[in-house]
This record gives C-alpha cells, sequence and structure tokens, in this order.
C-alpha cells in the first residue's frame, strides 16, 4: 500500500554510545517499518570503544557521524548536541530526534506526526508526544506545585518571564519532528539551556520564537513505538552504575520487553542490517 506521505523527506537522528543490543532492535525496527517513507537515517555515535562502532559501520543504510572525543564523561550533553549536529547535515524537510531506547512497531508510525503538521500552520515548530510511561498522578501533582513555587520566586527578584506549567504539552525528545528550516532559522538549539531537558528546552525556544508545537495523544503513540526510559541505563555496560529505582526499572523493563516474540524476531533478522 503506497504511503500517503511518501514525498515527504525526514532525516532522523539517533545520538549512540555502547549500546549495541539496543541499537540492533532500534534501527532493525525502523529499517522494517519504513519502506514506504523517505527517511534518511544518522546515527552520531559519541566514543564508543566496543564492537558496537565496528557493527554501526558495517550498515549501508545509515550515515554515521563518529565523534571519537566524546565519551560518558559528556552525558547527556552529546545527546543534546548530536542532535545539533545532526540538524545542520540533515538533507530532509522535517528533522527528527530519537533515543535508542526506541523500537518502532508500526509501518505507518510517521503519519500521527505528518497528520499533527497539516492540523497547523506554518508556525508549527514541532509535534511529538508526552511521555509514554505516564507518571503517578500525585508526583505530577508535586512538580506542579514545586514548578508554581520556583517560578513565582524567580517573579519576586526580577524576571522578565514567568511561564505557566506545561506539563505533557511539549513534544518529549524521545521520539519529536521538528520543520528543519525553523528550528535552523530561529536557531534553535536542542540543549538543555533552560535547565531541563527531556524537550522542554527546545520547546521554551519555540516558544519564545513566537512558534508552536502540537501533540500526539499517547494512546495513539503507544500504537506505534515504545520507550524503555532509562533503557540505555540498563545495558551500557561501561556506564557507572548509581543503584537508583530508575535504573532496576528500566533493566526489569529491557528484560520484559526482549522477551516479546516481535522482538525477539527483530534481535535475530540480521537481513534488516543491509
Amino acid at each position: 500500500m503506497t504511503q500517503p506521505y511518501a514525498d515527504r523527506k525526514v532525516t532522523l537522528c539517533i545520538p549512540h554510545w555502547e549500546v549495541k543490543e539496543l541499537m540492533q532492535i532500534c534501527l532493525r525496527s525502523i529499517r522494517k517499518h519504513s519502506q514506504g517513507y523517505n527517511l534518511e537515517v544518522i546515527v552520531v555515535d559519541n566514543g564508543s570503544k566496543d564492537d558496537s562502532l565496528d557493527w554501526l559501520r558495517s550498515l549501508p543504510w545509515i550515515r554515521l557521524i563518529e565523534r571519537p572525543e566524546e565519551g560518558f564523561h559528556n552525558f547527556p550533553d552529546n545527546v543534546f548536541t548530536s542532535w545539533d549536529l545532526g540538524i545542520r547535515e540533515a538533507t530532509g524537510d522535517y528533522f527528527m530526534v530519537m533515543h535508542s531506547d526506541v523500537f518502532v512497531k508500526s509501518d505507518r508510525w510517521l503519519d500521527p506526526f505528518f497528520r499533527e503538521f497539516d492540523k497547523g500552520d506554518e508556525r508549527t515548530a514541532g509535534v511529538g508526544a508526552w511521555k509514554l510511561n505516564l507518571e503517578h498522578p500525585l508526583y505530577t501533582f508535586q512538580k506542579k506545585v514545586g514548578h508554581v513555587i520556583r517560578t513565582r520566586i524567580k517573579s519576586l527578584f526580577g524576571s522578565k518571564k514567568v511561564y505557566r506549567w506545561r506539563q505533557g504539552d511539549y513534544p518529549r525528545d524521545y521520539c519529536a519532528m521538528f520543520r528543519r528550516r525553523l528550528i535552523l532559522d530561529h536557531d534553535i538549539t536542542f540543549r538543555a539551556i533552560h535547565g531541563q531537558g527531556g524537550g522542554y528546552s527546545t520547546a521554551k525556544q519555540i516558544w519564545d520564537a513566537g512558534l508552536n508545537v502540537r501533540m500526539i495523544p499517547v494512546p495513539e503513540m503507544y500504537r506505534n513505538v515504545v520507550h524503555i526510559a532509562h533503557g540505555t541505563a540498563a545495558v551500557a555496560a561501561r556506564r557507572p552504575r548509581t543503584g537508583s529505582k530508575h535504573e532496576d526499572k528500566a533493566e526489569r523493563r529491557v528484560h520484559d520487553l526482549f522477551s516479546k516474540p516481535w522482538v525477539k524476531a527483530l534481535r535475530d533478522d540480521a537481513t534488516l542490517d543491509s
């Protein structure tokens, strides 16, 4: 079946550091489910020293950018600067950021992004979704109250702008798409210059520029992709362990997901590498 958005070129950029086990499934899932799209895939390797780099070099269908000077010592900044580099190397009209712990499940996985762009106008700079692992309502409420208190304090000390709480109102950077030219023309960076990553800093710059973002409903996003939050922490062998509850939960999520038949099939299908 012909894809309705096959004429729109998208550049997808994924930062990487020594997570071959995740990256194989991530890239193979993209390869399997993107045949109907005009998709360019850039992988930015941030100083891998294990066999994952040789494997990435062997893939003829990706563009690999190597940054041997990088490493875990620069994490997570080198994730954000990978996207800053990627958008300047990209050739697509749309630029997509993704994490290596995101797996694609559907042949129509990009359609919701294009539909949201079409619903907007020329000022729509980004499209994405909120977290797929929804937070506990009490935790969300605590974050909201904390944010309100902080903005009130900032206003008392002369802060020029006080932003309202926008929980769930901006695209998370695990999988988000942007109009490349708008991001470049307004000199927007993916770095966490506003003290918070995960997509908030980029969204705030978009709002400051008078542009806007649109959101894909979480249930629709979940039908198309799976995100293992903190998944890289669970599989990166040389990443220092902190013993946090996030790492423990990520390890369980990785184990559970890797046991699913569709993920096992991707792990075993090396033909998707060529």
